[in-house]
């Protein structure tokens, strides 16, 4: 190619460069395409999700990452400043970067897919929580040593690097009292992580909300609540304040329903409506069915109904229902047994 090249006279320099670079980043597409062609060929014989995730993830970012390690591994042959030299550098870290990145979503989709379950159970939202944090901690550290190392590479960063690091004491004490709150909300973070007081779709009471934890970012927490809304909380919150999670180890859930009626009230046909509505509602998980007389005072009796159902979704459609279904048996059935406020006569 040197032979070739030494016909051109210095005026055709840029033509040299274009016709090498055209070369290389051909080059470089077709061995793009060939690797994942013979990628594809293997997922279409014997799929998995290994294959699927690297064609979905890593191949966009191979495109442009050979064809750049191309033209870069071609500069021996070119009489290129030392300008391109540093923005070419520049391009493959942040290309590497890229390819990085990819590789830490293409990661959490075969951890998703491979081991977590339509319906995720405890320990596998445990580690889904984890493996995301993680993920988030990575981005953060990959995408500062990219910057880092670009910055590094600039010799006019060089030059200053040493009044930089003057004023980097003091620069630090500020940035630390600034963020301070944010490097709390990241430890907590990593506490939450690891001990997991909430995970993933764990469903929680928070400030009087219910909801579903929809996503764990490094500094909040946001909950989707039974109304669609979004509850976002500090992470820090959950260190400070005391919550209800309905799905800390096990999704499952008693639902109550309490009943007043009068002391003339026939309890066993109550208990015996109970168990015929119950059996023929398809969101009971048929595991626990009960109604007890818990409390009397001196006007009524109460009468607590307790069952089970697979989440707290279900629990509480299930309690809706049973009460719906209850109190209309005892309207149409017993009026005369609703509680009754009785007052002794006044005597003359």
């Amino acid at each position: 190619m040197d032979t070739v090249f030494s016909k051109f006279s210095i005026t055709d320099v840029w033509l040299k460069v274009f016709i090498t670079f055209s070369i290389c980043i051909i080059l470089g597409l077709t061995v793009q395409w060939l690797v994942f062609f013979v990628i594809k060929m293997f997922n279409k014989k014997n799929p998995t999700v290994l294959k699927a995730q690297l064609l979905k993830h890593i191949e966009l970012p191979a495109k442009f990452l050979l064809p750049i390690l191309f033209i870069y591994s071609s500069f021996g042959m070119l009489s290129v400043s030392n300008f391109w030299h540093k923005v070419i550098e520049a391009c493959i870290i942040i290309n590497f970067s890229w390819v990085l990145l990819a590789s830490l979503n293409a990661v959490e989709e075969i951890v998703k897919q491979k081991f977590i379950s339509v319906i995720p159970k405890a320990k596998e939202r445990k580690a889904l929580t984890q493996i995301h944090f993680i993920k988030s901690v990575s981005t953060i550290i990959i995408v500062t040593l990219a910057t880092a190392l670009i910055l590094w590479n600039i010799p006019a960063v060089k030059t200053i690097g040493t009044t930089i690091l003057t004023f980097a004491g003091v620069i630090g004490i500020i940035a630390g009292v600034a963020a301070q709150k944010s490097f709390a909300n990241l430890i907590t973070g990593m506490q939450i992580a690891f001990t997991q007081p909430i995970k993933f779709d764990d469903e929680v009471v928070i400030e009087d909300e219910f909801g579903a934890v929809e996503d764990i970012t490094l500094t909040y927490v946001i909950t989707k609540t039974w109304d669609w809304r979004r509850l976002v909380m500090p992470l820090n919150y959950f260190n400070d304040h005391p919550f209800v999670n309905w799905s800390f180890n096990s999704t499952q859930l008693i639902g109550s329903v309490f009943l007043y009626v009068d002391y003339t009230f026939p309890v066993n046909k109550l208990r015996k409506k109970f168990l015929e509505v119950i059996a023929l509602n398809i969101v009971w998980d048929k595991k626990t069915a009960q109604l007890l007389v818990t409390n009397t005072d001196s006007n009524s009796i109460e009468v607590r109904v307790t069952f089970s159902a697979k989440n707290a979704n279900d629990t509480w459609n299930l309690r809706c229902q049973i009460r719906e279904h209850l109190i209309a048996f005892i309207q149409k059935q017993f009026p005369e047994s609703l509680p009754k406020l009785r007052r002794e006569p006044v005597l003359n």
